[in-house]
């Protein structure tokens, strides 16, 4: 299965090789019922919601420069809203940070069914916070920066 993966595109039936990856991965259907990825987690996160409980908020800009007034539509404006957010993305992303993006309570990035990445700027700070779920975006070549 692995070499088949390896050399490109599988076209074969769905075959989900993870715990987490089988609760949704086969479904048709699966971006209509994304927060119940939150019900997928084993071990000693299974009781962990992101924002599960929360509405779902689209990222449509991949910009990042303005952390003090961050724009609607950026993953640094849905990650500072208040209550519990599950975040999606519109579209393929290559999102450079300026500063760290800092986690506050109760939210999930889920990147399914899009291409993320984070890459060549700051990373993504989780510190002091609880029920946080990051699913299917790459974090790549980060550099130190201020927070």
């Amino acid at each position: 299965m692995r070499s088949m993966l390896r050399r490109g595109k599988y076209w074969g039936p769905c075959q989900a090789t993870n715990p987490v990856d089988r609760c949704w991965r086969c479904w048709k259907d699966w971006a209509n019922y994304r927060p119940k990825l939150a019900d997928c987690v084993p071990g000693f996160g299974h009781k962990i919601t992101g924002g599960q409980k929360g509405p779902i908020y689209i990222v449509t800009d991949s910009s990042d420069n303005d952390f003090i007034n961050s724009k609607p539509g950026t993953l640094c404006h849905a990650v500072i809203q208040n209550g519990p957010l599950w975040i999606i993305f519109a579209r393929d992303m290559h999102i450079k940070l300026s500063q760290e993006l800092i986690m506050t309570n109760d939210k999930t990035i889920d990147a399914r069914g899009a291409d993320v990445h984070i890459a060549y700027g700051a990373g993504i700070m989780i510190q002091h916070v609880k029920n946080v779920i990051l699913h299917g975006h790459s974090i790549h070549y980060i550099f130190p920066a201020s927070a």
